[in-house]
């Protein structure tokens, strides 16, 4: 009696529940917020160096079990854009490597550089960049990778309105151009907000974040490769787009959303997110995909991943002589900023949190590794050290489960807390839990320790210090053993001292990229190294072979 009495008590209740949650929505985390990067204008944010690429390492320094670092190079800084008039915070730093170019995007200003040298061969406004794609105005948000197989770039951006989304595609393996491009109406009478950026065999993925102006839901935006690479000009024929709204559906299908980039063969993709409702992420499949349409596309149902407890991260430290600037870097938020990758069956990913029952609210670096078909969970790890705050993380793995994280460090030690950025090698086990592979690596330290922009020299920082919102790595297309790096420093300060006469205000960001070898003196034999390459182009192949004889 007693237990039938229990069951029927638990009937009642999930009813209860059932029927209270038909009336309300959940409510989103509230600091999942709109990212529109910011507009500055203070005297002095005029770039002086003239010559391209300010400081150039060429490496060699050993990390221990193979791995050293190669070339690295200044990119594109805040006072590049300033140049342009196109003066912005965040940078949204974001870049990849190609055949035999590394290319950059930022807020303001695009730049191209040679990868054996470290010398710029190209430097634009975005505006500038986006006109001779053949569209009218940028405001930001931008990305860039390089699809290897096909030899072609792909880049994104807002358009003039913030509604649109325009993509950009080279004609061949040279970022110099020319470029032809498209838009689509990401979000109607909104913003389409933080747009991500994945491939793999079968299609483009475009995940947005909607406003108008507070949150509006999701949508993912599947576009099939021909589309964009096997036509004349690129286009968004056959283009599917997968809506989540909110308020108005219980569904979470995540915040920032982004599409899993993948050499895979078969007719699905992936997606991961960060849950809009719980501290956890989640990833769903995008089914009945071909390279040709994703028309008949259909989303299968979400799978949380179940990792352990964390919180949002609060504000990076920093050892400003002024109290008030030591906490004030954004650190974002648990949101998958950077790219995610399936290799071998798995998808490698990170982001940032601050992790449950370490009582050191300080932000953490966290990696995880799913089963690529069933989305569970196969290993985590957060990368940190007390006393310190970990953010701003990147990754990418190659086709051996060789992966680099690379990410930003600071906190308030005055001799080793100015904001870093920094690198850590990992290999894949048969379980698929990663070791750390070799020593973490410095790869540029900031050149202030007061970073705080848009404010007076000497002052308290004015407004929230917006950090990122993205960095990068991507792997050479030419030596999959080597890991391409970008990420952002702060630059010297906005005055006399700084090199800027009339300057009065505070620091500004600079870009750095770096490339490191990972195990290089074992890169396979020729015959085996052939073969992979031919598997992995394979997919793609016909659409090399229409470019090829494709009068553009």
């Amino acid at each position: 009696m007693k237990k039938h009495y229990k069951s029927a008590l638990m009937t009642a209740c999930a009813l209860a529940v059932a029927t209270t949650a038909a009336f309300a929505d959940p409510v989103i985390k509230p600091y999942f917020e709109f990212k529109q990067p910011k507009m500055i204008s203070i005297p002095g944010d005029i770039s002086l160096d003239t010559n391209g690429a300010a400081a150039v390492s060429l490496g060699g320094v050993s990390l221990g079990q193979g791995v050293k670092t190669g070339i690295s190079f200044e990119g594109v800084s805040q006072y590049d854009g300033a140049t342009f008039g196109r003066n912005f915070i965040p940078p949204d730093t974001m870049g990849a490597v190609g055949k035999t170019q590394y290319m950059e995007t930022t807020n303001g200003a695009y730049a191209i550089f040679d990868k054996a040298t470290g010398t710029r061969t190209s430097l634009v406004s975005d505006v500038a960049f986006w006109a001779a794609a053949g569209q009218t105005g940028a405001n930001g948000d931008s990305r860039v990778m390089y699809n290897a197989a096909a030899e072609r770039w792909v880049a994104i951006s807002f358009g003039a309105s913030v509604s649109d989304i325009q993509i950009a595609v080279s004609d061949t393996s040279n970022a110099l151009g020319p470029w032809k491009s498209t838009k689509f109406t990401g979000y109607a009478g909104g913003t389409a907000d933080y747009p991500t950026l994945a491939m793999d065999r079968n299609a483009v993925y475009i995940g947005t974040n909607d406003f108008a102006p507070s949150f509006k839901g999701t949508t993912l935006n599947v576009i099939p490769l021909e589309s964009l690479f096997g036509a004349a000009a690129p286009s968004t024929a056959n283009m599917k787009q997968f809506a989540t709204p909110y308020p108005g559906t219980f569904e979470d299908r995540g915040f920032a959303i982004q599409g899993v980039n993948s050499n895979s063969i078969g007719s699905s993709g992936s997606v991961v997110g960060a849950s809009l409702f719980n501290y956890d992420n989640l990833g769903y499949k995008v089914n009945g995909l071909t390279s040709n349409s994703a028309t008949g596309a259909t989303v299968g149902g979400v799978t949380f991943v179940g990792e352990s407890g964390f919180t949002s991260p609060g504000p990076g430290r920093q050892p400003a002589t002024i109290v008030a600037n030591q906490r004030v870097i954004s650190t974002l938020d648990e949101r998958i900023s950077a790219s995610v990758y399936e290799v071998n069956g798995r998808i490698y990913g990170v982001h940032v949190v601050n992790p449950d029952g370490d009582g050191l609210d300080e932000a953490r670096v966290r990696y995880f590794v799913l089963d690529a078909n069933t989305f569970a969970l196969l290993d985590e790890g957060d990368i940190g050290e007390a006393g310190y705050d970990y953010y701003q993380g990147s990754i990418a793995v190659n086709w051996r489960g060789d992966v680099v994280i690379a990410y930003n460090r600071s906190g308030l030690d005055a001799a080793t807390g100015k904001i870093s950025i920094m690198a850590r090698t990992f290999t894949t086990g048969a379980d698929g839990k990663l070791t750390q592979h070799g020593n973490e690596v410095l790869l540029k330290e900031s050149l202030t320790n007061d970073y705080h922009n848009g404010s007076l020299f000497g002052q308290a920082a004015a407004g929230r210090q917006r950090w990122g919102d993205y960095s990068a790595v991507s792997i050479d297309p030419e030596d999959m053993t080597k890991f391409w790096i970008i990420g952002e420093f702060a630059r010297e300060y906005n005055n006399a001292a700084g090199g800027h006469p009339g300057g009065t205000g505070g620091s500004r960001w600079g870009t750095w990229i770096s490339a490191l070898d990972f195990n290089a003196s074992e890169i396979p034999e020729p015959p085996t190294w052939a073969m992979m390459l031919l598997a992995m182009g394979f997919g793609v192949y016909t659409l090399r072979k229409r470019a090829a004889n494709t009068k553009f």
